[in-house]
């Protein structure tokens, strides 16, 4: 799923997020079509949808939950 899919999949939109992130709506808009995304970038972004992001690394089938990344 997409940023902004994830956004409109919670009912909110890009003014409300952005503001929560202290940026403009032309600046989540560039956000949300990146194709790269640092995890804190995605961190504040799913903070401001009111969640929380887990990192899983899956190494020879095994799922892995990475902390403090």
């Amino acid at each position: 799923m997409t940023l902004r899919a994830l956004r409109a999949s919670v009912g909110k939109i890009q003014g409300d997020v952005a503001r929560k992130m202290s940026m403009t709506q032309p600046q989540l808009s560039r956000v949300e079509t990146r194709r790269n995304h640092l995890i804190s970038t995605v961190r504040k972004y799913v903070r401001a949808l009111g969640g929380q992001i887990e990192v899983i690394a899956v190494v020879d089938g095994e799922r892995v939950a990475l902390q403090d990344v």
